[in-house]
């Protein structure tokens, strides 16, 4: 670790302070689904459930009445009016996304972008649906300015007489170089005046609590304490006992088809006296109390004195003592904190009872500093009083630091902060041994000497980290508290006011310390959660820097406070202030200790992100990481100092604010599983650009917290991952999130990857200078515009302006469309062929299909801007069969077959680039080939062999036997890796070793080779447990039998016995591409019938599951003593081959 200079003062490093949340929002669930042409019944909609956090988690499946709408004739009649347009349609019957071949819509009535974009609007009502009148309450949201000149995205907003709409009802018009170039939108056709509304904010928020699952009742409805707004559309707040964080109620419209447009009450119930989250937003009929839509909000990691609380005031609190043992003091410095919401001054008294300084910052957090040549020894004191005798102050915090140092008269000390953190992780290698990683640095806002890091000053910023901007002056808060981040340790349950709310306190503004690394060290020993253990000081420093440094970065990219950013005070450039980023380190450590093999969120192993409305704080929560018997195998980290985590979570904050305007944010499956991806991209990114060291890939994201330099946290590293559009639902948990946004993650990596080769030689990638200077500002600069930057600085910043292109209910196709139409308003189109023929390639070409929340959408990987190739695909008649693209059949969409009398058909058309191609066959099982195509080919014939699955059910093959407890046996023939066998045993299988035989179809044959899949599904109702990693098969054996198979005296040999990771499931657990078919060559062998005996499951067969990892002793790691996933293992296939 980097000690402290000596040209620094000594200071005291102590605890603080956690600012209460006011409350949680608002991204309400919509399916902007793209609907058949040719249908127009209407059919009830449901909402996909959304998974949180970095492992993720179980959420709420949502509620939303509203029937599916679908586009009228003359809709569809005045859309193919439209100039060779590509239109899909949302589940409102009107156009979710809006994009012509040569990127212009339209050209520009007028050279105000707002003016332009109403009028493109009023004259194509007729594709929207929307009356003269409803242009006319079309309320402007904001003119969107996309980064460095890159052109406009207009949003407006739907109102209803006084009322805006509660969630959607927006329409996005992308404007640049004097043309209208793309339209989204989630417009409602219905119509109406909302009635007036009969229920008070209160009646509706129980209302939606109840529905929530936090229902209260008896004597707590009275101790509700209600903060009325000063109209019925403001927020009125609710502070409710139990719940630590106030609760929020608005008066909206909310348009229901067949019902009109009812007056809601959108309410936000927030619970977080359990690690595990609730974060929702529902929507309550102001009239009949019904409840119209409930959406989940959670996306799932000195001497002091003090901390003093205190509770609610109406005058001043008491005053809290503290000592000063000596009478080397030069200066105290005083930090409370409370709701964002309360006015309070800090005191600072002499032991004689005389008032030293008040401090008054106008909002919280407040700061009072004394400063003097000798402070004597003695009992002084601090209090807090409301700002005057009409304010009621909620909770706080306060807590007193002391220094040697002294100030000049009349200035507040510490005019260069610094900060001590690690840029990217700590030494990887530190996780293996108590060495203490000392590659962290100290950075200064103004870099001198000391000062081992980059210059932090940047046009980003009105002021230091720390400084709190919502003043007369600007103070800095003298803790982790500024204008971008508000950081604390959150030992108690997330999102409460947390532990000790420890944090760095500094007089002299020096936030830099000694790591020991201590959880760690010890194992992963609760003994270290004591008062200033566990590093936690360092630990909230660091994320505070994180927060900070992704705030900068972001902010160049596009993700400023009229984009809804994350800031205190906005400084008068747009949007909604007093919303920085909360972030709650080592969050749930002291309550929640371990993981539960649910993998429901506990105080380990995750971290997640609340992503409010603009005007409300984000809140993040970063986890200690632990090894967890049958669920987890991490070593002893913390995720705050993994910085790929932490820009994960920040980028949820991101995404969630710049899509779907400032209150919505992401709201779809496949929107949810895109904010994942672009919560690893950006995280990637930023590490790459800064040249960061994660011990591994910068593309490997959460490598440190995670032990994994390989593929971290995912399936596959961001850079070498093969997934692609056909491959929806591919991982053993079926369609979910975290899996499904890895589609996008290979998809994004190759249009970056695109763009990098296409200006690599005037914008060379591995110039790193040029990196830093593209991705870096300075003191008085920008970063370079990203035309003069290599093409991966451009591929960012085309994601960062495609957000605010998007609507909440984004599909897949609307992003690929929305990033386009970036090129476009950003590069004039340059990048167009290179852009869609790398789409193409991952199977989101020129004739893909899907809607929002759709697990099988259609892939292409025709491009509309090349030639393509048409490919025949053949096999010989006996073994017909369907053909993927990828490497994944289960759940995943074939791109053509060879089956007789089917509409898809054995022809595909392919943009030139090299394919894996995976053929099943249920005679003949399955088989994979790489191929080439080259741009000098017209068309190509593809064929696979002709082979016989002698285990194959299709082809006569039995279950002959298998041991008791078996479920689904049968699964292993059937020819598909969707479905598995559960070998179920009262023991751990590598003493029981769990089989099943199966008689071969047409008698003895010589097997040579067999095919073996350990493949997992979701869990289904004849087996729970189906999903679970640890239960996959990982070591086998053969055995053989030529007659009387089927009775008590067959013979048995053992002819072929796999290698010890058959299957190789690796540290954290077990991945998809661990399990999926593989080929096995065998000894050759004369067989009537085939035993496959389980010799090792994943829990039972790797060292690295075994054995007490960690000191805790609440914990037992070792998953076969410690789980009962040893004793059950599954296998999906087993395929036999012979001469």
């Amino acid at each position: 670790m980097t000690e402290i200079r000596s040209s620094r003062a000594r200071v005291g490093l102590g605890a603080a302070l956690s600012i209460a949340l006011g409350a949680f929002v608002l991204a309400t669930p919509v399916s902007g689904a793209a609907l058949s042409t040719t249908d127009d019944t209407a059919n009830t909609r449901s909402d996909a459930a959304r998974s949180g956090g970095l492992l993720g988690h179980e959420a709420d499946a949502g509620l939303d009445v509203r029937d599916r709408v679908l586009p009228t004739s003359t809709q569809k009649s005045a859309a193919e009016a439209l100039d060779a347009v590509d239109i899909r349609w949302n589940d409102h019957g009107t156009p979710t996304s809006l994009i012509t071949a040569d990127g212009v819509l339209a050209p520009v009535s007028s050279s105000d972008p707002v003016t332009a974009a109403r009028d493109f609007i009023d004259d194509n009502a007729a594709v929207f649906g929307l009356s003269a009148a409803q242009l006319d309450d079309l309320e402007l949201v904001s003119d969107q300015k996309l980064a460095a000149g890159g052109g406009h995205a207009v949003l407006f907003r739907q109102t209803y007489g006084s009322l805006s709409a509660a969630t959607e009802g927006l329409v996005t018009v992308g404007v640049a170089d004097g043309n209208i170039a793309y339209v989204s939108s989630s417009l409602s056709k219905v119509t109406g005046t909302p009635a007036k509304a009969e229920l008070t904010p209160t009646e509706a928020w129980l209302k939606a609590a109840a529905s929530a699952g936090r229902p209260i009742t008896g004597s707590k409805v009275g101790e509700i304490v209600t903060t009325a707004a000063a109209k019925p559309t403001d927020w009125t707040k609710l502070t409710v006992p139990g719940l630590a964080t106030d609760q929020l109620v608005r008066l909206r419209a909310f348009p229901v088809p067949g019902e009109g447009v009812r007056p809601v009450f959108q309410a936000t119930v927030v619970d977080s006296a359990a690690a595990t989250l609730l974060g929702q937003t529902v929507l309550v009929d102001a009239v009949t109390g019904e409840v119209l839509l409930r959406h989940d909000n959670v996306d799932h990691e000195n001497e002091v004195e003090g901390p003093f609380t205190g509770t609610a005031l109406d005058a001043c609190g008491p005053k809290h003592p503290f000592e000063i043992a000596d009478d080397k003091t030069r200066t105290l410095a005083a930090v409370a904190v409370g709701l964002p919401t309360d006015d309070f001054t800090v005191k600072l008294f002499a032991p004689d009872g005389k008032l030293l300084v008040e401090g008054d910052l106008l909002f919280n957090p407040e700061a009072a500093t004394y400063t003097a040549d000798k402070i004597d020894p003695g009992t002084y004191s601090v209090q807090v009083c409301p700002f005057d005798d009409s304010l009621l102050v909620g909770s706080y915090t306060v807590t007193v630091a002391s220094s040697d140092a002294g100030a000049e008269t009349g200035e507040l000390p510490g005019s260069n902060p610094g900060w001590s953190y690690f840029p990217g992780i700590p030494d990887i290698a530190s996780t293996g041994g108590d060495a203490v990683p000392t590659n962290d640095v100290i950075a200064c806002w103004t870099k001198v000497a000391d000062c081992t890091g980059p210059e932090l000053k940047s046009l980003a910023n009105a002021g230091p980290w720390d400084t709190l901007l919502n003043t007369t002056v600007g103070v800095p808060s003298l803790t982790t508290i500024g204008n971008n981040a508000n950081t604390h340790e959150g030992w108690l349950s997330p999102l409460a006011a947390g532990g000790l709310e420890q944090a760095p306190v500094s007089p002299v503004r020096d936030y830099t310390g000694k790591f020991t690394d201590a959880w760690n060290n010890s194992k992963c020993s609760p003994t270290t959660l004591v008062p200033g253990g566990n590093d936690v000081n360092y630990v909230v420093g660091n994320l505070f820097a994180s927060h900070n440094r992704m705030h900068d970065w972001s902010y160049f990219l596009g993700f400023t406070e009229e984009n809804y950013n994350l800031q205190t005070d906005n400084l008068g450039r747009g949007g909604r202030g007093l919303d920085a980023e909360v972030g709650n380190a080592q969050a749930a450590a002291l309550d929640s200790q371990v993981i539960e093999q649910s993998g429901l969120l506990t105080g380990r192993n995750n971290a997640n992100q609340l992503t409010l409305m603009d005007g409300v704080p984000g809140v993040t929560n970063q986890y200690l990481f632990q090894p967890a018997a049958g669920a987890f195998y991490a070593p002893c980290t913390d995720g705050s100092l993994d910085f790929g985590i932490v820009g994960h979570e920040y980028t949820h904050a991101i995404s969630n604010r710049m899509v779907g305007g400032p209150d919505d944010g992401l709201t779809s499956e496949q929107g949810g599983a895109m904010g994942e991806s672009w919560s690893d991209l950006a995280a990637g990114e930023n590490m790459f650009a800064h040249d960061l060291d994660n011990g591994g890939s910068p593309w490997a994201v959460g490598a440190y917290a995670t032990g994994n330099t390989d593929v971290a946290i995912r399936d596959f590293a961001i850079d070498k991952n093969p997934l692609n559009f056909s491959d929806y639902g591919f991982d053993s948990t079926g369609p979910e999130v975290h899996a499904d946004g890895e589609i996008w993650n290979g998809t994004m990596w190759s249009v970056r990857q695109a763009l990098v080769d296409k200006y690599n030689a005037t914008h060379p990638y591995a110039d790193k200078a040029l990196q830093r200077r593209c991705s870096v500002g300075t003191t008085s600069a920008s970063p370079l515009a990203p035309d003069h930057c290599p093409g991966n600085r451009r591929w960012i910043q085309l994601v960062f302006d495609s957000f605010l292109l998007q609507q909440g209910a984004t599909s897949m196709l609307d992003a690929r469309d929305a990033f386009l139409a970036a090129d476009q308003m950003r590069f004039g189109g340059a990048n167009r062929q290179v852009i869609a023929d790398a789409f193409a390639r991952r199977g989101m070409g020129q004739y893909a299909t899907t809607t929002a929340d759709d697990h099988e959408p259609t892939p292409s990987f025709a491009s509309p801007a090349s030639r393509n190739t048409k490919v025949t695909f053949s096999a010989p008649a006996g073994t017909p069969g369907k053909v993927y693209v990828g490497r994944f059949e289960a759940r995943a969409t074939p791109i053509a077959d060879t089956l007789v009398d089917t509409a898809m058909g054995s022809v595909a058309h392919f943009v030139p680039g090299t394919y894996e191609f995976l053929y099943v066959a249920k005679t003949g099982g399955a088989q994979r080939k790489t191929v080439t195509i080259s741009p000098s080919e017209t068309s190509k014939t593809v064929s696979f062999a002709g082979s016989t699955n002698l285990a194959a059910a299709a082809k006569g093959a039995t279950v002959i036997a298998s041991t008791e407890g078996s479920r689904n046996p049968d699964a292993l023939l059937d020819g598909t890796e969707s479905t598995n066998w559960g070998g179920v045993t009262e023991g751990n299988v590598d003493a029981t070793t769990p089989s099943v035989a199966i008689d071969l179809a047409g008698g003895t044959h010589t097997v040579t080779r067999v095919n073996v899949s350990a493949y997992l599904s979701p869990a289904t109702e004849t087996d729970a447990d189906s999903g679970s990693r640890f239960t996959a098969l990982r070591k086998f054996a053969l055995e053989a039998c030529v007659s009387a198979c089927g009775t008590s005296g067959a013979t048995w040999k053992r002819f072929y016995t796999s290698s010890d990771d058959a299957f190789p499931g690796k540290r954290p657990r077990p991945v998809a591409p661990n399990l999926n078919l593989r080929t096995f060559d065998v000894p050759d062998t004369a067989a009537a019938a085939v035993r496959l005996v389980a010799l090792e499951n994943q829990c039972t067969g790797y060292e690295g599951y075994a054995g007490e990892q960690d000191a805790d002793p609440l914990t037992t790691t070792d998953c076969k003593t410690g789980s009962d996933r040893g004793t059950i293992v599954h296998a999906a296939e087993l395929q036999v081959f012979g001469k």
